[in-house]
């Protein structure tokens, strides 16, 4: 039985940053979920193909050609809420052509599963929620033409009607899972934006499901659809990495966490491990003020981290407790003096439209920035999460504006605003004043070692001037 995975001709940095883009072609990585699959699938004895069509440069067409010469017995495709109408186009041509089951997966098929189905006639099945156990079930009842009405957590259709089976319990034991097997990509064809990698080839991974703190009204991890907060063990991190470096070559790890440096004996262990297990990689990770201890910041320094990325969101107190941040701003520069001092970069991120901002008060989270020192930032809008605490009040008060259209356009406009090109505007004037100051470009020339260097320094100021100058 042969299974080919699509990733629908989207590019989600081209729709983020727009002009920002043109004329590159980095900002991917090997998506992890993927990866797990392919190892549960393999397992199952199946074929298994994935279709990346950002890395393949594929139309629409390009796609179904190569379904229709791949020869597929199922077919699955990726999809986001912001790819609901490329996908609906992409199963319709896909059906034209291939008799194959179509199943469907990710944040559109959890969050809207039954409409999904109502408006993809071709579409067979909405696999809901986290996918490896339901996946498993759906493809062993196909392969042996059982009854799939038994296999929880997926929409299908009987007759005219469409049925959803009960939720299937989450997986508490993340270890029981099948190793990821990265050997499905072509990791060179890969490359992260520039300055957020050491090394190549990198990967992303996941240690956890879940946020461990999972209280901030504006975030999907403390949504409708939030998970509860899992981890693995860290010895099984510790073997997924050595057989990534081992069987790929991987030299950098990125983790994608919420929040991985939380819990401090289990990044203890982590960094001993990798110290005992000789596994000499570069790795960066996700850090939150709440949780980060001086401890586990310096012994990640220690194995090799070089990168922390902190969600500040906004340097003025009384908008962190509006939205529930649950830390103060001394916290905030706290975390920031640690990782400095320990070596390491400091990443991090404001959103200068939240309920309760000012062009005054985003303007003092540029100031924040400046002052304490921060490696890079990334500046945005509020970007409304359907499902979210704060995005039901604002959608009861009429107060989301329009969809989603990139990382500096703004859905929701604050009181303290005018307009939406207030915040706009505010948005690339964070960029200028935080990016363009002659000390911070001269330290940052300075630091400019090799080829390489120069090369993502300039992609990313490109990058930089892409958002600051564009409107």
């Amino acid at each position: 039985m042969k299974i080919v995975f699509i990733n629908p001709p989207f590019d989600i940095i081209q729709k983020a940053y727009g002009s920002a883009r043109k004329g590159t072609k980095y900002g991917y990585w090997a998506p992890f979920g993927i990866a797990v699959l392919a190892g549960i699938i393999k397992k199952l004895d199946c074929k298994f193909e994935y279709i990346d069509s950002t890395i393949l440069d594929y139309t629409q067409q390009d796609v179904v050609n190569h379904v229709i010469q791949s020869q597929p017995d199922m077919i699955g495709i990726t999809a986001q809420l912001a790819t609901r109408e490329v996908v609906k186009h992409l199963i319709q041509m896909i059906r034209e052509k291939s008799a194959a089951p179509i199943f469907l997966g990710g944040t559109l098929a959890t969050t809207f599963a039954e409409s999904v189905m109502l408006e993809n006639p071709g579409l067979d099945y909405v696999v809901i929620g986290e996918a490896e156990q339901t996946l498993q079930e759906l493809i062993l009842k196909i392969r042996n033409k059982a009854d799939i009405s038994t296999v929880k957590g997926i929409c299908y259709r009987s007759g005219d009607k469409i049925i959803r089976t009960p939720s299937r319990p989450i997986l508490m034991n993340l270890d029981l899972l099948p190793q990821p097997d990265f050997g499905v990509f072509d990791l060179k064809r890969y490359i992260p934006l520039p300055l957020q990698y050491k090394k190549k080839p990198i990967i992303a991974y996941l240690s956890s499901r879940g946020c461990s703190y999972g209280r901030c009204t504006f975030c999907f991890e403390s949504g409708s659809a939030a998970q509860k907060y899992r981890r693995h063990s860290v010895k099984r991190v510790i073997a997924d990495i050595q057989m990534a470096v081992e069987e790929q070559g991987v030299k950098e790890v990125a983790f994608w966490d919420d929040i991985f440096l939380v819990d401090e004996p289990w990044v203890l262990e982590f960094c001993e491990l990798l110290h005992q297990n000789k596994i000499e990689i570069a790795w960066q990770c996700y850090g939150y003020a709440g949780s980060m201890t001086k401890k586990m910041v310096d012994a990640s320094a220690k194995s090799g981290c070089w990168n922390v990325y902190i969600g500040f969101e906004s340097a003025t107190q009384t908008v962190l407790d509006q939205v529930k941040k649950g830390v103060t701003v001394e916290q905030l520069a706290q975390s920031i003096g640690w990782v400095r001092d320990a070596g390491m970069d400091v990443r991090g991120s404001f959103i200068l439209s939240l309920p309760g901002e000012t062009p005054q008060t985003a303007m003092e989270s540029v100031k924040f920035a400046i002052k304490n020192d921060i490696t890079y930032m990334l500046f945005h809008p509020y970007f409304p999460e359907y499902g979210t605490e704060l995005y039901s009040e604002l959608a009861r008060e009429g107060k989301i504006i329009d969809e989603y259209k990139g990382r500096t356009t703004a859905q929701y406009i604050p009181e303290g605003y005018k307009d939406a090109k207030e915040v706009e505007f505010i948005i690339r004037k964070a960029y200028k004043k935080f990016y363009f100051r002659p000390s911070y470009v001269l330290k940052h020339i300075n630091k400019i070692r090799s080829w390489d260097d120069f090369k993502q320094y300039y992609e990313a100021m490109r990058f930089v001037a892409g958002i600051a100058f564009s409107g």
